[in-house]
């Protein structure tokens, strides 16, 4: 399956839809893996990094975790919404955004997205699977564009 790259300029975060968020931290892992499986079980990106288990996807993440840009949303006392931020030499990742179905289309993933762009205020790259329209939108929402192969 092909990835296409995209890139956001350092700019002002438009605003998003208000939702409480906070910055991740160690404690959210295990719930953050289960909303991943959730998540993306029957979609285009189901199996992840090459496997569909979310404690590996999560563990690999951290090798690489800028928690202090990394924000989940709550809703009913438990993790809805995830935007994790990763970085590679001098380059800030979108390496996910992850929304448990049954809170989709509800703007958590764009409120988690904007806190985590905020909170960088830099250039932003993301990695989206050819056919994931829902992430190409809300990538196109913060004003991401793609970078030319």
């Amino acid at each position: 399956m092909n990835r296409t790259t995209y890139r956001r300029a350092a700019r002002p975060v438009p605003d998003a839809p208000h939702h409480a968020s906070r910055p991740i931290d160690d404690q959210d892992d295990a719930a953050v893996a289960d909303l991943m499986e959730r998540a993306y079980a029957g979609t285009i990106d189901e199996h992840l990094g090459g496997n569909s288990d979310g404690a590996v996807e999560i563990a690999d993440w951290r090798r690489n975790a800028v928690p202090r840009a990394s924000f989940v949303a709550l809703k009913e006392g438990r993790i809805v919404a995830a935007s994790l931020i990763s970085s590679t030499g001098d380059d800030f990742w979108l390496a996910y955004v992850i929304t448990h179905p049954e809170w989709k289309g509800q703007g958590l993933g764009t409120a988690v997205v904007a806190a985590s762009l905020r909170a960088l205020n830099a250039p932003v790259l993301a990695g989206v699977t050819d056919g994931n329209i829902p992430s190409e939108r809300l990538l196109a929402t913060f004003g991401f564009t793609p970078v030319p192969r």
